[in-house]
């Protein structure tokens, strides 16, 4: 459960297994390493490789891009990937999906008004097929190749995002922006594109007092601004010494929101009576954020702990070069 007064979802487990996995090296001990696999694999629809919510309609069919199961991609399968285990089936989904349809499909998603939901469809397909790679299946082939293709030639040269910053639109084009890049870019270990830009975009993002000023934080919106700066900080030094100031900023308050033996809230402003709720999702997430803010620092050795699952920072998956 997310939360003690939390119904059961398939996110908190693996949620769960990410922290047992971070801060104890080990599995939550409610279930045996073996077990927690099985109850994880068991799940899958070996149709489409998708992993629906507990409880859900068996009937009704899975669709990539729609409802949680698109977000298990990543969790689950990282989750099993920490157990030492992957998926059964591969994410046909993913695989029986050829470069015209993904164009077509990528095409069709809402950049100018959703760029945060359109950067997460394509951060759970590039994650879908790394897992197929991992299981040595196939995907379609040429499909890879035209993922990246149409992303490199989409990017906005004057931003480095996927979609038009402004007042209105930035958070859901740096939020988007994360989540694309975490599952592709990141993933498969291609530098970025117009880096630069990038940079002065995420900066500009980054001193919203709507967002980011004390208090007002959740673990999204710092999350999606750290790894793009820490992302950036591998290919250029622009702007070095305001990233890190911002980093130290926010890797101070961060540090003073835990609570021991219960974890993080989810949000800087989530409170009940007077006490901050920690969850499982803001718990896995604060670690992650904690981790890459003193990366950015250098100081990342000193919090004994490094993230390997959703979050980590090093690529899964090297593209073979020419």
């Amino acid at each position: 459960m997310d939360r003690p007064d939390a119904s059961p979802t398939v996110r908190a487990h693996c949620d769960a297994i990410e922290i047992a996995d971070l801060l104890l090296g080990s599995v939550p001990p409610q279930l045996t390493r073996e077990d927690h696999i099985e109850q994880l694999q068991a799940l899958q629809d070996p149709m489409t490789g998708l992993v629906p919510e507990f409880g859900s309609d068996t009937i009704a069919p899975l669709v990539f891009g729609e409802g949680p199961a698109t977000y298990h991609v990543l969790s689950v399968g990282y989750a099993l990937d920490l157990l030492g285990s992957r998926f059964r089936h591969p994410v046909h989904s993913i695989a029986d999906m050829d470069p015209a349809t993904l164009v077509s499909s990528l095409d069709a998603l809402p950049w100018r008004k959703e760029a945060w939901g359109s950067g997460a469809w394509v951060d759970a397909w590039g994650t879908g097929a790394y897992w197929n790679l991992a299981q040595n299946h196939s995907n379609s082939v040429g499909s890879l190749e035209a993922l990246f293709g149409w992303l490199l030639t989409h990017a906005n040269p004057s931003a480095g995002t996927w979609g038009t910053p402004t007042s209105d639109t930035r958070l859901k084009v740096v939020n988007g922006y994360y989540r694309l890049t975490r599952g592709t870019f990141a993933q498969f270990g291609v530098p970025v594109p117009h880096v630069e830009r990038l940079v002065d975009t995420v900066l500009e993002h980054s001193s919203d007092p709507r967002y980011f000023s004390p208090g007002r934080q959740n673990a999204c919106n710092v999350l999606d601004v750290v790894h793009p700066l820490w992302l950036a900080s591998k290919q250029t030094s622009h702007r070095r010494a305001e990233i890190s100031s911002w980093a130290g900023s926010q890797l101070k308050q961060a540090l003073g929101r835990w609570h021991p033996a219960q974890g993080m809230a989810f949000s800087a402003a989530e409170e009940s009576g007077g006490h901050h709720r920690p969850t499982l999702q803001g718990t896995e997430m604060w670690l992650a954020i904690m981790w890459y803010l003193a990366d950015l620092l250098g100081s990342a050795e000193a919090l004994g702990y490094r993230p390997r699952g959703v979050h980590r920072p090093e690529p899964a998956w090297l593209l073979p070069g020419l």
